[in-house]
């Protein structure tokens, strides 16, 4: 191939039901890395949206008792959260369990794709940013990067090496870049797949947390 384009072997999805495979005639369909993302981007998000109400809620319930079980959650002093979209696992009740002892804060999409993370409890005002994502007003206090201790990090889909895909702008990944905290990402068991691709600027997460349990990158 030219131009950088890389070999793309088939992947296999958590939950698919053609054989567990998309097979090699899906892949040859795209040409380029950022149709292969869009398109299993696309793919896992579906099967998100199927996702009962009902069955978000209960999933969203036992991820977020395993996280509160876990001691780097209980250790942190900031955390670093996110407003959650529909279909999204529902973390927002992690601010009722605000204390003095633990501040959480939540991101701001900026100019160029860039973030910043501010803080958030239950009181905090809602302003609509980027793609609609709710984000707290620039008037919240605004923490540094150096200051976040666990990032909880959304995600489109993610694999057992630590490969997030996004949503395609790249705004955690700038932010990530330098950040020092654990990243874990959070999501529902079907958008964990057995590979994701990647591109050199892509970070990788620390951790996974689904329904199905904790997975655990970094050592």
């Amino acid at each position: 191939m030219q131009n950088g384009d890389h070999h793309l072997e088939p992947l296999r999805f958590k939950g698919d039901t053609v054989g567990g495979t998309l097979g090699q005639t899906f892949f040859e369909t795209f040409h380029t890395m950022l149709e292969l993302k869009t398109a299993i981007r696309a793919k896992i998000l579906e099967e998100r949206r199927r996702l009962s109400a009902q069955a978000r809620r209960e999933k969203s319930e036992i991820i977020l008792h395993t996280l509160q079980a876990w001691a780097p959650f209980s250790t942190a002093s900031t955390i670093a959260t996110y407003i959650p979209l529909k279909t999204e696992v529902d973390v927002s009740s992690l601010l009722e369990h605000a204390a003095r002892a633990r501040r959480f804060v939540a991101p701001r999409t900026l100019a160029d794709f860039q973030m910043s993370f501010h803080e958030l409890s239950q009181d905090t005002p809602l302003l609509a940013g980027s793609g609609n994502v709710m984000q707290p007003p620039d008037s919240a206090p605004e923490r540094s990067l150096e200051e976040i201790d666990l990032f909880l990090v959304p995600l489109a889909a993610c694999d057992g090496q630590g490969n997030r895909l996004g949503f395609g702008k790249g705004y955690y990944d700038r932010a990530l870049a330098s950040a020092l905290g654990f990243k874990l990402g959070i999501g529902f068991g079907c958008q964990l797949v057995e590979a994701v691709p990647v591109d050199h600027y892509d970070v990788r997460l620390d951790g996974f947390l689904s329904e199905e349990g904790l997975l655990c990158f970094k050592f």
